[in-house]
């Protein structure tokens, strides 16, 4: 297992949970994914000790709940690079490597706002179905190396992505931390989503919905890919009326 992360806290702290659940080689890599050189040299150091990379995780996200007017450029640069710049680097730089296995696959973790717009997300929402179509596009061009690619759609999980949004999120600061709050106490647990996760890949499926609000919001944009956005507008009205 090679872990990649941009907090050494966090990184080490997995490292260690990992190590008392399983006896596998455990490897831990300081890298910001939205950094092209350091994505670029990561392969060749993970392959050097591990001797081979049969699975890619790309699982790396950030928010910032603020609407699109609000963002400043630092906020989309920041947003994009680890979102989506992550994604294509990891893509990019780990594909020739996977190719030199028999079997390989691609996990690229979208949203269900890979699915569906909501305000104050935008650039969220843009990054997670710029994710779910690059991952399409990939498992069509990437059948014919036996390397499989599946997104992962995941409802509200209990993750600390909003929480870590509170401090850029501005004047919607506390609106972040109550949907932050609700997201700990209501989410899946992670450790739920992995197993589906796992079971994707085993499965070899193109796309992974997790959680029933994944399943419903997926649905219900199919079936009323006008309707459903009314109550967001309606909701949303509310927030800048008061």
């Amino acid at each position: 297992l090679a872990l990649v992360d941009v907090n050494a806290a966090a990184l080490q702290e997995t490292a260690d949970t990992l190590a008392r659940i399983t006896d596998k080689r455990i490897s831990t890599h300081l890298c910001d994914v939205a950094d092209r050189e350091a994505m670029k040299a990561l392969p060749a150091t993970i392959e050097q000790q591990h001797g081979a990379i049969h699975l890619l995780f790309n699982n790396a996200g950030v928010t910032i709940n603020k609407t699109f007017e609000q963002n400043t450029e630092a906020d989309i640069d920041f947003v994009m690079g680890i979102n989506l710049w992550g994604v294509l680097y990891g893509c990019y730089y780990f594909l020739p490597y996977l190719k030199k296995q028999d079997e390989a696959h691609i996990i690229n973790t979208s949203s269900l706002a890979g699915y569906l717009g909501m305000p104050n997300q935008s650039t969220y929402c843009l990054t997670k179905a710029a994710v779910k179509s690059l991952s399409e596009t990939l498992r069509v061009e990437l059948a014919h190396y036996q390397i499989g690619v599946t997104s992962i759609h995941p409802g509200t999980i209990r993750t600390n992505i909003l929480r870590s949004a509170a401090g850029k999120s501005g004047s919607n600061m506390a609106t972040t931390n109550k949907l932050a709050g609700l997201m700990e106490r209501y989410g899946m647990p992670p450790e739920k989503l992995a197993k589906k996760v796992v079971h994707a890949v085993q499965k070899n499926k193109m796309q992974v919905r997790v959680g029933f609000d994944s399943y419903l919001g997926d649905w219900l944009k199919r079936l009323f890919p006008s309707a459903i956005h009314r109550p967001f507008q309606w909701g949303f009205g509310k927030s800048i009326a008061k």
